[in-house]
């Protein structure tokens, strides 16, 4: 499996505080068929000026980890990437090499604030498109108007963009009520990627999938839920062309509270 948002990285973000736990979260993984790992730390922003970031300090974070898996015989793949706060002038800074895509190629992973509106969620995915990049959204379980109405989520699969779902959701960390809107969204194809979001023992979110795999697949079967976790994400780091389900629109009456 392939884990496209993890928060492995010490010292510099919300993620783990230092190398030794890093590799703990490193160790889990494996044990879980984890063989591929983006180390996805929060870019700086107005929103996050307490953590540190830069692409060369990615860089080198991520030179240390995969030495230290050398020289403990951990075989996880480190890719680097960055979980981007959408902002006016990320398509800039993305082309200007302040953000880092995924390796090499042309995907973003980019966050919105809970409470974005629909209007503003919809230009910003078409600004960073109109740019040149493949959109990734993540964690779209927490944004309040997914929670209202999941549909909204239709044209923005429409017209490329991809959503990536948290593990913990669809698993029942979050709550019955996150749980339910997550079997939602994997059930009427309204996500395509399932990753981790983890950040470390220290708050209990360690990167973990094959149990999110599992229930995927009692909802969507085997070879779906597989895709989620495998086949898009390869797609994804090679820039690969990606053909999703077509989303299936809710019918009936959704409430989330």
């Amino acid at each position: 499996m392939i884990d496209l948002h993890c928060h492995i990285l010490p010292n510099l973000d919300d993620g783990p505080t230092s190398l030794d736990m890093a590799l703990e979260m490193v160790r889990v993984a494996l044990a879980d068929g984890i063989t591929i790992t983006a180390a996805t730390p929060h870019g700086r922003t107005s929103r996050s000026v307490s953590w540190v970031y830069s692409v060369d300090l990615v860089q080198q974070r991520i030179a240390t980890l995969r030495d230290a898996l050398a020289a403990a015989d951990l075989p996880l793949t480190i890719v680097p990437g960055t979980e981007i706060f959408y902002e006016s002038d990320v398509p800039e800074r993305i082309k200007a090499g302040e953000l880092l895509t995924y390796g090499n190629s042309r995907t973003i992973l980019l966050e919105f604030g809970n409470d974005i509106l629909v209007t503003m969620l919809e230009q910003a995915v078409f600004a960073v498109q109109l740019a040149g990049y493949r959109v990734l959204i993540a964690h779209p379980e927490r944004i309040k108007v997914v929670q209202d109405n999941p549909n909204v989520l239709i044209p923005l699969i429409e017209r490329g963009a991809l959503l990536q779902l948290t593990a913990d959701a669809l698993t029942g960390s979050q709550g019955k009520r996150i749980q339910r809107l997550a079997e939602t969204l994997v059930s009427h194809a309204l996500v395509q990627v399932m990753a981790s979001d983890a950040h470390g023992p220290h708050v209990r979110r360690m990167p973990l999938l094959a149990e999110a795999r599992r229930q995927a697949a009692n909802l969507i079967g085997d070879a779906a839920a597989t895709a989620m976790v495998h086949d898009t994400p390869i797609a994804i780091l090679a820039d690969l062309p990606i053909d999703p389900p077509s989303p299936e629109p809710i019918q009936s009456r959704w409430k989330f509270w």
